[in-house]
C-alpha cells in the first residue's frame, strides 16, 4: 500500500477523487448495474481509495445496501474516473468475490472491490471533469439527506 500513495500525489488524488465523484453522479438516477444504483462516493482520506455505496432503488421490494472499497491506484498507475466506472459497470456481468476490508461505514461492512477495476483498461487520463461541482464526493445517508466531502 505504501508503494501506491507514491504512486499519485496529493493534489492528484484529490482530482481523480472529484472525478470518480462526479461520473458516479449519474448513476444516482440510473442503474449502475441492475439492480444497483450508487448512493454515494465517499473519498478516503488515508489513502488512494473510494468507498462507493450501492443501494438496489426506490422501486425494489427488498432494500440492499453494498459498500465496495475502490482503489484509485492500480499496478502503480492512477485510475481514471472512466476505469472505476467500468469497473462497477461489470457488477452487472458474472459473479464477483469480494472479501471484507475490516472497515465499517454507516454500520455496514466495506467490501474490496479491487477486483472491479482489474484489468480495465485506461480510458482517460485522472483528473477528468464530469461536469458537477468540485467535491470529493458525497452519500445519501436518508433521501434526500445529501452529504458532501
Amino acid at each position: 500500500m505504501g508503494q501506491q500513495l507514491a504512486a499519485i500525489s496529493p493534489d492528484a488524488l484529490s482530482r481523480t477523487q472529484c472525478a470518480v465523484a462526479a461520473a458516479l453522479w449519474h448513476y444516482t438516477t440510473t442503474p449502475v448495474a441492475k439492480p444497483y444504483y450508487v448512493r454515494g462516493c465517499i473519498p478516503d482520506l488515508n489513502g488512494p481509495r473510494v468507498t462507493v455505496a450501492l443501494w438496489t432503488g426506490p422501486a425494489a421490494r427488498e432494500k440492499k445496501n453494498l459498500f465496495l472499497s475502490i482503489p484509485l491506484v492500480s499496478e502503480g498507475s492512477p485510475l481514471s474516473a472512466t476505469q472505476v466506472t467500468l469497473g462497477l459497470l461489470r457488477l452487472g456481468r458474472g459473479t464477483h468475490m469480494f472479501g471484507f476490508t475490516g472497515h465499517r461505514f454507516d454500520g455496514k461492512r466495506v467490501l474490496n472491490g479491487s477486483a472491479l477495476v482489474e484489468g480495465v483498461a485506461a480510458v482517460s487520463p485522472p483528473g477528468e471533469s464530469g461536469g458537477r461541482p468540485e467535491v470529493r464526493g458525497f452519500y445519501f445517508e436518508r433521501p434526500g439527506q445529501l452529504k458532501k466531502y
